[in-house]
């Protein structure tokens, strides 16, 4: 019972918001061939700093049948439209995001009981605004043999401002979490290419493929400007992550390795952080297969891929430099030695761990570039086998239709990650950090599905 318990405590939070917004859309179309669409969007948000403020979100886009005029011929070409289409996208603060002072914090007056308190939390931003993002597109549509093979081919180019990112702000003000600002312009752009394909159509079997890929750059190239003008100099965000113009948001640092003795054990590094990786892919594809088998069986399947990113191995650097209970660690096996001073630094008593190239000393906080591994995988992601019940089965089961799906997920991994799963992240809620700690990989799944309907 609550009356037997030795401390009892409770806790309650508020969070109000309030949007209004208009939406309208018109799209005209001309003789089937040449099509014209036009959309505005207009919000207000409560958690604005300045409550008269609102966005207006405007977009359009045309597209062009080309295929349509007769002067158009091109072998083995079914169809093709050109398209091309501006708008603009807004990001709006979280709740309680323009103004956050106090959080409550009881302090006990004995040992049995307590009385309310509070501490500064955020300083909030009477200015916040909503972040802006600007993007155009330009694509080719066109399907080929009679529709057989269809092609989608996008590029894209997103720049964004007034992003909205937590700067940090000096302890010695108090204040527990970090204000949102308004600083900083990031741009993305990309090629995305979709492949649709009937490999086979007869009697009694048709195979279907589907190839997709993308690419992505996404660099920062702004924070505001000079420090002294109003501008944020770099910051860290996340465990290893740095926001830093020139690289990817959260792009992951350390102090560079410059050259590493193996006689003298002296491990000499950069004095400053350097990017070493990136968090975002910049490669992704999939394949997919579905073959139908007659009328009552198809068996799909997918791959996929991402490339060119890293996640930081916490667990590692945790086991081997914190806990320092590890095979990596205790076995002088494992790794070679080489590798045991990328990793550990110098071992000899009263010797610096790093050396920087001033003379100072470091350590493996900041010289953890041995952790920061790339995460490029395949995975066979998924396996299916569906069976459709025949229409006379389906009538002494008195019921209008069903099937019966068998699928395996997460079938089989092919990575260098040397953690569990380049996939699995502790802070899945951060988009600019991309850690994996003490984590469990994905696992295998077998899922069976029964689909009636009467």
């Amino acid at each position: 019972v609550i009356s037997s318990a030795a401390s009892s405590s409770g806790t309650q939070t508020y969070a109000e918001q309030t949007q209004m917004g208009f939406l309208g859309q018109l799209q005209l179309g001309w003789r089937n061939k040449i099509f014209v669409q036009a959309a505005a969007r207009s919000d207000r948000f409560s958690s604005f700093g300045r409550p008269d403020d609102a966005f207006f979100l405007p977009k359009f886009g045309v597209s062009y049948v080309i295929s349509e005029e007769k002067w158009m011929t091109i072998p083995f070409v079914s169809q093709m439209r050109l398209r091309a289409a501006y708008g603009e996208t807004g990001r709006s603060p979280g709740a309680g995001a323009a103004l956050q002072t106090l959080t409550a914090a009881p302090y006990a007056i004995s040992s049995s009981s307590q009385a309310a308190g509070a501490v500064p939390l955020n300083p909030g931003n009477s200015n916040l605004k909503a972040e802006r993002g600007v993007e155009t597109e330009y694509g080719i549509d066109w399907s080929m043999f009679r529709d057989r093979v269809n092609f989608e081919l996008t590029y894209f180019d997103k720049t964004s401002k007034d992003l909205l990112l937590q700067v940090p702000q000096p302890p010695s003000l108090g204040f527990r979490t970090n204000p949102f600002r308004n600083i900083g312009e990031v741009k993305n752009s990309g090629l995305e290419l979709g492949i649709n394909a009937k490999i086979l159509t007869m009697r009694n079997l048709t195979w279907d493929m589907r190839f997709a890929m993308n690419t992505l750059d996404n660099k920062l190239t702004s924070l505001g400007g000079p420090v002294a003008t109003g501008g944020v100099a770099p910051f860290f965000i996340g465990n290893t992550g740095r926001i830093q113009v020139g690289y990817q948001l959260g792009a992951m640092v350390s102090k560079r390795i410059l050259s590493i003795d193996t006689i003298t054990k002296i491990v000499q590094v950069d004095s400053a952080f350097t990017p070493r990786a990136n968090i975002l892919p910049t490669f992704e594809a999939s394949l997919s297969n579905t073959v139908t088998l007659g009328k009552f069986v198809r068996v799909a399947a997918l791959i996929d891929t991402k490339r060119d990113f890293s996640v930081y191995n916490l667990t590692d650097y945790f086991r081997e430099t914190q806990l320092l209970r590890s095979n990596a660690r205790l076995d002088p096996t494992v790794l070679s030695t080489y590798e045991r001073l990328r990793r550990y630094g110098n071992p000899t008593a009263g010797q610096p761990a790093f050396v920087q190239t001033g003379g100072g000393a470091e350590t493996v906080a900041n010289v953890n570039e041995a952790y920061i591994i790339p995460g490029d995988f395949v995975r066979f992601r998924e396996l299916s086998l569906t069976f459709t019940l025949p229409s006379s089965f389906a009538s002494n089961m008195h019921i209008a239709g069903g099937s019966v799906t068998v699928a395996m997920q997460n079938i089989a991994l092919w990575t260098d990650y040397r953690g569990p799963d380049p996939e699995v992240l502790s802070n899945a809620g951060n988009q600019f950090d991309r850690t994996e700690f003490l984590t469990v990989p994905t696992p295998k799944r077998t899922v069976i599905k029964f689909n009636f309907s009467f």
